[in-house]
Formats: C-alpha cells, sequence, structure tokens
C-alpha cells in the first residue's frame, strides 16, 4: 500500500485576515501610541499592519493587534511610540495577514470535552454526558527575528489585555488547513546558550472552534 504520510515541512502558520487600508491623521507619542483613523471599523484582536507614516517612520513596517480606543482612534497593543519622531503627516493601517517566520514547530491543536457527572440515586452505575469542547493550547516554536511581522503579532497578541483574540490558520503542504481563534497567552525567549540558536516560543489559547478544511 502506497503511504498517504504528510511531510510536515513546509507547513506555515499565518494570523489575521487581509481587508481594505485605513488612511492614519494622526499618531501620539505614548505608551502604546495612539493612532488616528476616521470611522477604522477595526475589532479587537485584529491585526493591523502600519506604512507610509511621515514622520513616525519607526512605526512604518510595525505589526500588532488592535486596541480599539473609539470609532477613530486605535492603538497597537505593545506599540510604544514614546522615543519614536513627531508624526506630520499620512500613513496607512491596514488589516493583515501575516506569516510567522522561522518557524520550527507547531503543534495541531486539539483538546478534548468535558464530562458531566449525571448520576442520581436511581443510577445503578456512574452515568455521564458530554460537556463542551475545550479545544486546548499549541506551542509555537520558532528561531527568533525580532523585525518579522508574524512574531511581531505573537508579541502584540502577549501584551494585550482583555479579549483579543485573532484568527489564525495552520496549512499544511497538501494544502489542508485548520483555522481558529486564539490569542497568546504565554510568549518566552529561553536563555541563550554557546554555539545555539535564539529560540522562541509562543504558547496560543484557542477560544470556539477549529474549523477542518
Amino acid at each position: 500500500m502506497t503511504t498517504t504520510a504528510i511531510s510536515a515541512q513546509g507547513t506555515t502558520l499565518k494570523i489575521g485576515a487581509a481587508s481594505t487600508a485605513k488612511t492614519i491623521t494622526a499618531a501620539t507619542k505614548a505608551n502604546p501610541g495612539v493612532f488616528t483613523a476616521s470611522a477604522h471599523g477595526f475589532t479587537n484582536g485584529q491585526v493591523i499592519g502600519l506604512s507610509s507614516i511621515a514622520g513616525m517612520t519607526e512605526a512604518n513596517g510595525k505589526y500588532g493587534v488592535a486596541v480599539v480606543l473609539s470609532a477613530n482612534t486605535f492603538s497597537i497593543a505593545g506599540l510604544d511610540t514614546t522615543n519614536f519622531s513627531t508624526y506630520t503627516s499620512g500613513g496607512s493601517a491596514t488589516p493583515s495577514q501575516v506569516t510567522v517566520g522561522n518557524l520550527v514547530s507547531v503543534p495541531l491543536p486539539g483538546g478534548q470535552k468535558a464530562e458531566l457527572d449525571a448520576t442520581n440515586l436511581s443510577s445503578t452505575s456512574k452515568e455521564f454526558l458530554a460537556g463542551l469542547r475545550d479545544n486546548g493550547q499549541a506551542t509555537v516554536g520558532f528561531h527568533v527575528d525580532q523585525d518579522d511581522a508574524g512574531q511581531m503579532v505573537l508579541r502584540s497578541s502577549f501584551a494585550a489585555s482583555g479579549n483579543s483574540p485573532s484568527p489564525f490558520t495552520i496549512t499544511l503542504p497538501n494544502g489542508k488547513t485548520r483555522t481558529f481563534n486564539a490569542f497568546c497567552m504565554n510568549y518566552g525567549e529561553p536563555t541563550l546558550g554557546v554555539d545555539g540558536i535564539f529560540t522562541g516560543s509562543a504558547t496560543l489559547r484557542i477560544t470556539g472552534d477549529i474549523v477542518y478544511a
């Protein structure tokens, strides 16, 4: 029988979803910085990329999860603009899908159902009902690249407070996908050692269902 095994090599992990850019009209120097974009329509946890900003050029190329402050203002979780140059004009905030670079390992998500004890005084043996599924966690491993867009988003997700899940998509080499919402509940960069590679990890807490396609 010919094997149908799938090689893991070539698996990708992407975060976010692409959509229409919004024009930035102001930005503050603060921790986190506040950006103004009229009627931006962003939601908490949405992945946003910044570009074409004049003056505060250090913000260009930064990615992270949106923290909605009002209908016209937002910040990027973890993006400290205190020491950036002063904003002068222009710029775009673009909902984006980014790939986590230098990916080393990504456990496919899985979990378990709760069990509800339905035993009563008429039972002759223990009786149980199936409860809700808990789709668990997945700890992603990667070689650290501080300028990688996907790794920026993982750090930003970890910095975000409150309920800010983002959409994640794992794509296997055969094109099959696992899509789910999650937030980063742990981010770590282990101790560097002699003759070693700078590695990092991020633990994703899955919320809701997993879609298999």
